[in-house]
């Protein structure tokens, strides 16, 4: 499992989460995808005079996974080429979030029922759905998930975060939501980081991921944390992308090497600051 959250503040709207994969007691690795950045094309019907076609939507939801890898990134990879090829119909389909979501639940639905029916709980997957609806004018966010008190499961999607707030998912969800409870003030990224550290839930871990909307385009950025030494004074910046600590050890670029064009969020530069502070006295 993991830990997801979604945030709306007004209509800033982000997703975040640490980045570890579980395989239940063969282990876990640290550098699983979790948030994605979906491009999705809108086309006008073909004109009969011209025999063109307008791009009438041209954006990038957001996408959170959580459960089942397998589930998830065979919804993320179907509807990835899916979203990319749309036509709208004059009159009867409405160009808004609520039908986009609606497309993406009959992949989620398939997928998890067909799965379910070979791996059972195995096969259950969550999913956070974001992006730009021109009908209202706002970013909006559909959860999809699925009810196993019945059987057999039923998958279900309904809008959240209609309002300012957090949501929270996966196997990290209530130890993140007690920590949230205790200082409201704590950013989704501090939350989760908080859950890493503790440790309390061992299928939390790795570096964190996170992404928000610009111009109503969901965007990944990089994160920047920071290690310390032994006797809490600090020792160095870690940029993580994706869990991957992508300028050292293997991922240090060399002189004939690709730089990795990323912008990164500082959430921890108070801290790095306060540090730095004490170790220079300046208390």
């Amino acid at each position: 499992m993991t830990l997801v959250i979604a945030h709306r503040l007004n209509n800033h709207i982000s997703l975040s989460s640490d980045s570890r994969i579980s395989f239940d007691r063969a282990g876990h690795i640290d550098y699983g995808i979790k948030i994605f950045s979906v491009p999705i094309k809108i086309y006008s019907p073909t004109s009969s005079e011209t025999n063109m076609t307008n791009l009438d939507y041209n954006y990038k939801l957001g996408l959170g996974v959580v459960g089942s890898a397998i589930n998830a990134y065979t919804v993320k990879e179907s509807v990835y080429e899916i979203l990319q090829n749309l036509q709208y119909i004059p009159g009867y389909t409405v160009l808004s979030m609520d039908g986009i979501a609606g497309l993406v639940f009959k992949v989620f639905n398939k997928t998890t029922l067909d799965l379910g029916g070979i791996i059972q709980n195995g096969g259950i997957c969550e999913l956070v759905l974001s992006g730009y609806c021109p009908i209202k004018n706002i970013i909006r966010v559909f959860k999809f998930s699925c009810d196993t008190s019945t059987y057999p499961i039923r998958p279900f999607h309904n809008e959240i975060l209609m309002n300012n707030g957090m949501e929270f998912f996966g196997s990290g969800n209530n130890e993140a939501e007690l920590i949230f409870k205790g200082n409201t003030s704590l950013s989704p990224l501090h939350i989760i980081r908080q859950v890493i550290k503790e440790g309390k839930v061992n299928s939390v871990g790795g570096g964190l991921q996170y992404g928000d909307f610009v111009i109503n385009n969901f965007t990944i950025y990089g994160v920047e944390d920071y290690e310390l030494n032994v006797d809490g004074s600090f020792k160095e910046y870690l940029y993580t992308l994706r869990g991957i600590n992508i300028y050292k050890d293997e991922f240090e670029r060399g002189n004939d090497g690709f730089h990795v064009a990323y912008s990164f969020k500082r959430p921890f530069e108070k801290e790095i600051q306060n540090i730095w502070k004490q170790q220079l006295g300046e208390d």
